[in-house]
């Protein structure tokens, strides 16, 4: 059985409007330490923001709508990374969580696993900050046993699915499973198969053309998300 790579944002989580009145704490902390780095005390992460990009490139976005030629290269991201991990400070316990579960999470999850399928996670965001987005969407971290794999040193998708192979140790099929065009492009980069979740606007013909990748409307039928992954080639 393949083990499921799961993106998180939009394929098992989404942010609720509460981040339009108050930035959660990852977009404090990285603002914090972007503003910290180049000295722009009014970059915002939201102004890189493109749904489906990786933390860095989103981070690089934001610089760019102030120095339209600059970009992050690995040593600054890893300094952007260790100071927005030290500035981060979570929400108290009981106050309203900024995310929520999306349709079929977790009840398709526990269905996969009872399937005899593990679960894995590649998300562009930095590991700290997507373990405190289980936490408030109240995902238990424990479902996932597999390959794991996070934006702290993936500028692409790509490069993080790469990332969760080398975990993996070549001894599993693996899927990818999101929700976006990036998504997918990664899994085609990588060569790995691609369940596409169209919970936030990814439709089934955006995968025309794709090989061995196949697209359910959410996850909220786990019968039909178990026959969208036994029908693609390991």
């Amino acid at each position: 059985m393949p083990t499921i790579l799961c993106d998180l944002d939009g394929t098992l989580l989404l942010k609720s409007e509460r981040d339009s009145t108050r930035p959660t704490p990852k977009r404090a902390a990285v603002n914090a330490a972007l503003a910290a780095e180049y000295d722009l005390p009014d970059i915002d992460f939201r102004q890189g923001m493109v749904h489906g990009l990786t933390d860095w490139l989103i981070a690089e976005g934001a610089l760019r709508t102030h120095r339209p030629e600059a970009s992050i290269d690995g040593p600054a991201w890893q300094r952007i990374i260790a100071r927005a991990e030290a500035l981060f400070r979570p929400e108290e316990p009981g106050d309203q969580p900024y995310y929520h579960r999306l349709p079929g999470v977790p009840d398709t999850l526990h269905a996969l696993k009872a399937a005899g399928h593990r679960l894995g996670i590649v998300t562009g965001n930095v590991g700290l900050f997507a373990l405190d987005k289980l936490v408030h969407a109240g995902i238990d971290r424990a479902l996932f046993d597999g390959p794991c794999a996070f934006g702290d040193h993936g500028r692409e998708r790509h490069h993080i699915l790469r990332t969760a192979v080398a975990r993996a140790g070549g001894g599993e099929p693996l899927v990818v499973l999101g929700d976006t065009v990036h998504d997918l492009a990664g899994a085609q980069a990588a060569e790995m198969p691609f369940v596409g979740v169209g919970t936030t606007g990814l439709c089934e013909q955006d995968l025309a053309g794709a090989s061995n990748a196949t697209w359910i409307a959410d996850l909220a039928d786990a019968d039909a998300t178990l026959a969208a992954v036994a029908g693609l080639q390991p």
